[in-house]
């Protein structure tokens, strides 16, 4: 019994920040986005995502285990002038904010940070994309131009998953399709038709279709607004509709 309970004491981390993480079973996936790497079917390993964005109340949390990643205080070379602006205090959002809510304007190192924490890593967008292409029973809905044509709403409150009461998708997990966006581990190499990012593109590069030429299907709006939002932003960016979640590789 010794063992069991050293290996489960060396994963453990202060309770608030995990939310629950759902197997997610590997298998051959065609993204529909143009990677240098892999234009056709890729072989996407099993791995572990939460089943809820990282929210207010679990930040808080690891600002208090962590507090050098306080507005405060976070080192220079990681800061962004709207960092956790919103909330009412340096180290807790505030009672106009719901605690349970996903946790926004953090940029990538913040969250890339909280991942390491608890022995976890955010999710490759590849990651993101096959477990996100999942309905409440189908693995791969993709093929299905009905469930295609709600996705048109993700990053809103009318996304189909924006609602606390959405169900699950088939993996068990909540919110991929919902009202934030959320970073993956490879932003930095999400390129586009061209690296568009450090150019005086503003807004009219993160919410429009300037990289296209960059999917194998461009009708994957759900997919292509994310990536282009995504591929769009410094490591260093926060937005009131950006949260993330943790992954975690099969062993």
């Amino acid at each position: 019994m010794l063992l069991p309970l050293v290996l489960a004491s060396a994963f453990a981390v202060a309770g608030d920040g995990d939310s629950g993480y759902r197997h997610v079973e590997g298998g051959d996936f065609r993204s529909s986005v143009r990677f240098e790497e892999a234009t056709g079917v890729m072989r996407v390993a099993s791995f572990s995502l939460m089943a809820h964005p990282v929210s207010n109340r679990d930040f808080a949390g690891f600002l208090a285990r962590q507090p050098q990643w306080r507005r405060d205080r976070i080192p220079a070379v990681f800061a962004s002038p709207g960092y956790l602006g919103h909330w009412a205090g340096a180290d807790a959002p505030g009672g106009n904010i719901a605690p349970d809510a996903p946790v926004v304007h953090v940029n990538w190192y913040a969250a890339d940070a909280y991942c390491r924490e608890q022995q976890a890593r955010l999710p490759t967008f590849v990651e993101w994309e096959y477990a996100a292409a999942a309905d409440a029973i189908r693995r791969d809905a993709r093929t299905d131009p009905r469930w295609r044509m709600r996705l048109v709403n993700d990053g809103t409150p009318h996304a189909m998953d924006a609602a606390a009461d959405a169900p699950a998708n088939a993996y068990g997990i909540h919110g991929l399709h919902g009202a934030h966006w959320e970073w993956s581990e490879d932003v930095a190499s999400l390129l586009g038709d061209g690296d568009r990012r450090g150019q005086q593109d503003g807004d009219a590069l993160r919410y429009c279709g300037a990289t296209a030429l960059a999917f194998n299907d461009p009708g994957d709006y759900g997919v292509v607004k994310r990536f282009v939002l995504l591929s769009a932003l410094q490591p260093g960016a926060t937005l009131g509709n950006l949260g993330f979640r943790c992954a975690r590789s099969t062993p």
